[in-house]
């Protein structure tokens, strides 16, 4: 080697000096390079101690590597902006050397120099001279493109670099530096990685030793530029943590619906790492971790304690305090080090390389020597099971435990020759160009490298090291003083992951945390050998947290040895009924299924084990539900329905506390609980294998499904299928709901059929073909809810009935029975009782004394043949217990044959009554339809009076009961002003039928002592033969009026008049059929002149079966927002007024064809074009007759079962019920007889009733 001589002037210190990105290149090419001058003789400076700046001043030659991350270095784009300075004003030379980058990203900093410039000058956007240094980097980086340089990409590069450096040597010339050669072909002690570059940080982030201050670049320091790397050290610090302790969780056997989040956080770590390393001030930056890190822990906190999760989220080193670890058993101490081994292995072996380097610590030195003893069976283990080769090439084991000194360079030694590179380049060849060798022979893929630390204080420093592609591991104790501590964190940066034997002390610190105190440290005799037991059980667990958490709960605080024995037996003891291999198929983990089938579903109650097996189809309940939203579907699929639960409902909110308090359903910050992964399979299969519940209702079944499954059964539900046979007496020991409704082949039941369903509660045979009840329904003591209706072929009670004491609902509405027997007055607990009597009884139909007897009633609904008389003279002795003795009772239906009888009522007494009164023919067809019939039948508070003469004083007094009256057939009523307005005040619904006294609806004006106005909303009248008005006078009587029908009144001639009609301002729907004589809905003298306008809310109006009608509102402006309108057998309304036909939100027209098209159009008021285009579209013809009545015969059928399924939908459902009757096809002759269309009327009954209807239910 030529000898080395000092340059020209003797003020250069060095021949060279180096500019590079260390990440990019220290450990590869720039090393190589810089090892390559030394050998030739030339003194080059690579980022020593001593202060860059002065090596620059200090330097003949500048070598400039620009890499792809150079521009993310602020140090490098310093050097460069005062290597150009110094260029200035002493020529010197630069070369430039674009390292695996094109000179034009360089030179228009485009690339990945544009994303590290765009970030500079987001954050000095306001300040002025971070701006100026921006821009003087960019000169600097464009001047140094510009220049002549070597371009190096995919070439090898020991070829390349022997010529590099015969070129420096030739611009130095041949007199070299005479400082002594460093020691050819190895390392500084001052070439350290920097934690980015041992870490293997991303490209494209900012290195921690590029960085300098935030504050000091934002000009606080006088505008100057500190050299100073900072990042946040507590927010770093406790992210590492985060990721320590979540990697810890993921290899435990337990399954967690988030695993993914936690994933995601481990794989976004090395990105923010690299952003704090990247910055000087954390508060200046978004910190995108928060969220998902919220997301990790707060999934972990539905079973983890609080405590330790808390401690995790602060970052804190050891969750377990000194005082937890001395009082560990020796047990657990030692399931630590197997969990850690298990731990690293599963990180090893699962294919995942972002895991570069990995420390595994242990608390003491025997600990240590016990771990690498477990890693090197379980490595072995492995190879002999799978080979290792599949992951790796080899294993690299190399013990520093005993080394003294000079320990780095021993084991670089050990990795050379085990890596076999001293023979692997020609002797002649340049030992720069061996080295390359050995660099190349390095980057082999999958080595793992096993390094066991020196047991001297004095620990290796891997910066030191040069290891080959694969994953280091480092087995080294915790530091133990202050000091080690304080320096211990640029050890743990560089790592991708340390594993702490102590932090797999998790297990039995969850376990304790829950258990309570009978396993503490200072404890009697008796709790020392219960901690044997807690210590075998965590063991047996083997870190499933999930499954130490519900046994933990199980042992709460229970003192009793035995029991933990036992608790400890069951959970190493496979259970034979249960089908392990769907388990294993699924990876849930044995000692969970032991714990929860063994144990768990053992404890839990009945009710409990169903509320879960309800859970399995509820949607989300994996991720999450609402508790509330969760208990409406228990009881929506054990009631039927969500309202008015009650003390159910509490029942089943208790249940859920229950099984949150047992772990067993889980529950997030935000309140949502749900059934953990492991928990749902094994339930499911449970439920498959040993289902609590059977549902197959509605499935056509013509048998029972097989009796050997009705065992286990808690809930039978076979309602609505074909079923005409029963078995036996089939074996039910827990069976507390079997639901048969619907089953109307189904006609007898087995005599013993009950004898083995000694906890049933809830029996519905309803519409079944049942006649009797078989002599074993007596063994059903526990029964509460028993279900007969509708069953038209049962006629009488057996006395057995008076056994079921437990009774609280008896539902006979629909039977044929004749009479109640005694026995019934035995069933004190009886709540709800709905009877039924056919009117064939020749003896007393309820005998005295029965219905006083059961006091606890608060629903009584009595049924009966209106022409029995035996119910005539049995209705005073009922109706005098009822008032007189039912104290508890709150809602009555009944039959009373006589108005006198309403007299006895007590004044105080306040009942939803839903009464019938007066005598009449059940047989005797109404002209009101048989779905408005029942939909009020359905009203609360509601009286219908039938057949009365004249104005009993019983109903006049009792009117101010109800919000619902029905009256049908009276002889002599004029009006309903006849019984006094002001008994009439809270009514909201009124039907009016065959009244054919009357002559207007409300007569006269108001009271002074009366109400100001009706609160009526619906009203609906039907064949008033006599009625003439709706209202005479001028008091606002129909105020609140939303919908107004009138149905066959030949002699109706006034509806509306001018004052009546500026009050009705609610009024939404207007329905006018088969009335001969109305020739306009609105009677006036004369025509308003102001353009008002009026019924401001009518949305529908028909017109139907109206031959003298010519004009609709008689040139009035009214609804201005109407939507809809229908007209049939109108033969003289030959025109429509402009007037009539002004609303803007007017969607259809429907009407004869033929009446349509012949319709005039007022030129002064539709102008020459005459009908609007617009009018053709929305016109739509009716269907024919036929065809028209099948569609109200289809609509009667079913109307009735839509009103109980569905609430109020406003307008729309008017329109689609009054669409299914007047589709469109084709017109009807207009010249049909009024008999003729008395024979063809269509009902078409207003659906603003079902609003009414419905509120007045509620207000019970």
């Amino acid at each position: 080697m030529a000898s080395s001589a000092l340059t020209q002037s003797s003020s250069f210190s060095y021949d060279v000096f180096l500019s590079f990105h260390a990440t990019d290149t220290r450990s590869n090419f720039t090393d190589f390079l810089f090892q390559a001058l030394i050998r030739k003789g030339i003194v080059a400076f690579k980022d020593e101690s001593r202060a860059p700046d002065q090596a620059i001043e200090g330097s003949r030659l500048f070598i400039v590597v620009l890499s792809k991350n150079y521009a993310f270095s602020t140090q490098c784009l310093r050097e460069l902006s005062q290597i150009f300075h110094c260029v200035e004003f002493s020529p010197r030379r630069v070369l430039p050397i674009f390292y695996d980058v094109d000179p034009s990203d360089v030179r228009k900093q485009t690339g990945w120099y544009e994303k590290a410039f765009s970030k500079y000058e987001e954050r000095f956007l306001v300040n002025k001279k971070g701006m100026e240094t921006v821009q003087t980097w960019r000169k600097a980086l464009t001047q140094v493109a510009n220049l002549s340089g070597w371009y190096i990409r995919n070439k090898p590069q020991y070829t390349e670099i022997e010529e590099f450096v015969q070129y420096t040597i030739s611009i130095l010339s041949s007199k070299f530096s005479t400082l002594q050669n460093k020691a050819e072909g190895t390392l500084s002690d001052k070439d350290e990685f920097s934690y980015n570059e041992l870490s293997g940080e991303a490209e494209g982030t900012l290195s921690d030793k590029d960085e300098f201050s935030y504050n000091e670049l934002s000009g606080e320091a006088e505008g100057t530029l500190s050299d100073k790397d900072e990042f946040s050290y507590n927010e770093l610090s406790g992210l590492m943590r985060i990721r320590d302790f979540i990697s810890l969780v993921l290899t435990y056997p337990v399954k967690l619906v988030e695993e993914d989040i936690l994933r995601s956080w481990i794989s976004a770590f090395p990105e923010w790492k690299a952003q704090l390393l990247s910055t000087g001030d954390d508060t200046v930056m978004d910190k995108p971790w928060c969220v998902l890190t919220k997301k990790a822990l707060g999934s972990m906190k539905g079973f983890m304690p609080m405590e330790i999760i808390s401690k995790v989220e602060r970052g804190r080193r050891s969750i377990f305090s000194r005082n937890d670890v001395e009082a560990i058993p020796e047990a657990i101490l030692h399931q630590t080090v197997d969990l850690a081994v298990n731990q690293l292995i599963q990180t090893l072996f699962c294919g995942d390389y972002c895991s570069r380097y990995i420390r595994l610590l242990t608390r003491n030195l025997a600990e240590k020597r016990y771990v690498v003893d477990k890693i090197v069976a379980a490595v072995e283990d492995k190879h002999n099971m799978f080979g290792i080769d599949k992951d790796f090439l080899r294993a690299l084991w190399i013990n520093a435990s005993t080394y003294e000194t000079d320990a780095e360079f021993r084991v670089q030694e050990e990795i050379n020759t085990m890596m076999e590179v001293d023979d692997m380049w020609p002797m002649e060849v340049d030992n720069m160009l061996g080295t390359l060798f050995i660099e190349e022979k390095m980057g082999s893929n999958g080595q793992l490298v096993i390094v066991v630390d020196a047991d001297s204080n004095k620990k290796l420093d891997l910066q030191k090291l040069r290891f080959p592609t694969g994953i280091v591991v480092l087995i080294t104790t915790e530091p133990s003083t202050q000091a080690e501590k304080d320096g211990d964190f640029r050890i743990a940066c560089t790592m991708d992951l340390n594993i702490w034997t102590q932090d797999h002390l998790l297990p039995w610190k969850v376990f304790c945390s829950y258990v309570g105190s009978c396993i503490s440290s200072s404890m009697v005799s008796s709790s020392m050998a219960i901690q044997k037991i807690a210590v075998e059980i965590v063991k047996e667990c083997h870190g499933h947290l999930l499954a130490i958490v519900l046994l933990s709960k199980y042992l709460m605080y229970v003192q009793d040895f035995k029991q933990w024995e036992l608790a400890l037996d069951k959970l190493s003891s496979l259970n034979p009924s249960y089908d392990y291999q769907d388990s294993d198929r699924i990876g849930i983990s044995r000692v969970m299924v032991n714990a929860f089938v063994n144990i768990i579903w053992e404890d839990i109650d009945d009710a409990q084990k169903l509320c879960l097996e309800l859970s399995l189809p509820v949607h989300n309940i994996k991720n999450g539900v609402r508790d509330d939203i969760l208990v409406s579907d228990w009881a929506k699929i054990i009631l039927g329905y969500t309202q008015e639960l009650g003390e159910y409902r509490r029942q089943l909110q208790y249940h859920m506390k229950e099984l949150l308090d047992r772990f067993v359903l889980l529950k997030y910050e935000s309140g949502d609980v749900y059934l953990p992964i492991e928990t749902y399979d094994i339930i499911k299969s449970l439920h498959t294998s040993k289902p609590s519940i059977l549902r197959h209702g509605a499935l056509g079944l013509t048998e029972p499904p097989y009796i050997g499954r009705w065992h286990s059964l808690i809930r039978i539900e076979l309602m609505d299928n074909k079923i005409c046979e029963l078995p036996q007496s089939p074996d039910c020991p827990k069976l507390k709901v079997l639901l048969l409704q619907g089953n109307v082949d189904l006609m007898d039941i087995p005599d013993s059929f009950f004898n083995h369903m000694p906890l049933l509660q809830h029996l519905d045979l309803s519409y079944t073909s049942i006649r009797d009840l078989p002599p074993s329904v007596s063994k059903l003591i526990q029964l509460q809810k028993f279900y007969l209706r509708g069953c038209d072929l049962f006629m009488e009670l057996p006395h057995q009935i008076g056994q079921l004491k437990n009774l609280k609902e008896l539902d006979l509405d629909g039977t044929l029975i004749t009479h109640l027997p005694i026995e019934i007055r035995e069933l004190i607990n009886l709540q709800i009782l709905s009877l039924c009597f056919d009117g064939t009884s020749r003896s007393t139909i309820i005998p005295p004394g029965l219905v006083s007897n059961l006091t606890q009633l608060n629903y009584l609904s009595i049924n009966v043949d209106p022409e029995d008389e035996q119910w005539n003279e049995n209705v005073i002795s009922v109706l005098g217990e009822i008032f007189f003795g039912l104290w508890n009772l709150q809602r009555l239906s009944i039959y009373i044959p006589k108005a006198d009888l309403l007299e006895f009522i007590p004044a105080e007494k306040s009942l939803n009554f839903r009464l019938v009164v007066g005598q009449h023919m059940r047989r005797l067809i109404s002209r009101v339809p048989p779905e408005l019939e029942t939909k009020f039948k359905h009203c609360d508070y509601s009286i219908k009076f039938v057949n009365g003469v004249n104005i009993p004083n019983g109903v006049k007094m009792n009117l101010g009961r109800f919000k619902a009256l029905y009256l049908d057939r009276h002889m002599t009523i004029k009006s309903l002003s006849d019984f006094d307005l002001r008994n009439l005040w809270g009514l909201e619904v009124c039907i009016l039928a065959e009244c054919n006294e009357m002559e207007t609806i409300v007569s006269g004006s108001n009271s002074p002592d009366g109400p100001a106005s009706l609160m009526l909303k619906f009203l609906s009248v039907f064949y008033m033969k006599n009625l003439r008005s709706v209202c005479e006078g001028s008091s606002p009587f129909f105020l609140f009026l939303k919908s107004i029908a009138l149905h066959t009144c030949p002699m109706l001639t006034t509806i509306f008049t001018l004052d009546s009609l500026k009050k009705l301002s609610f009024l939404e729907e207007i329905i006018v059929e088969d009335c001969p004589k109305l020739t306009t809905l609105i009677s006036h003298a004369t025509p308003e002149q102001k353009p008002v306008f009026f019924l401001p809310k009518l949305r529908i109006i028909s017109l139907l079966y109206l031959p003298e009608l010519v004009n609709i509102f008689n040139g009035m402006h009214v609804g201005p927002f109407i939507e809809e309108m229908i007209f049939y057998y109108c033969p003289r309304l030959q025109s429509l007024s402009k007037s009539e036909l002004s609303s803007k939100s007017l969607k259809i027209i429907k009407g004869e064809s033929i009446w349509w098209e012949a319709l005039k159009w007022n030129e002064a008021e539709w102008g020459d074009a005459g009908r609007p285009n617009y009018f053709e579209r929305i016109f739509s013809p009716i269907n024919e007759e036929a065809d028209m009545m099948n569609q109200l015969a289809a609509l009667q059928e079913t109307q009735l079962n839509e009103y109980h399924n569905t609430t109020y939908q406003g307008i729309s459902s008017s329109k689609q019920s009054i669409a299914k009757i007047l589709a469109p096809v084709s017109s009807v002759g207009r010249g049909s007889s009024n008999s003729e269309a008395q024979k063809r009327k269509v009902v078409a009954e207003p659906k603003i009733f079902q609003e009414v209807t419905k509120k007045v239910i509620k207000q019970v």
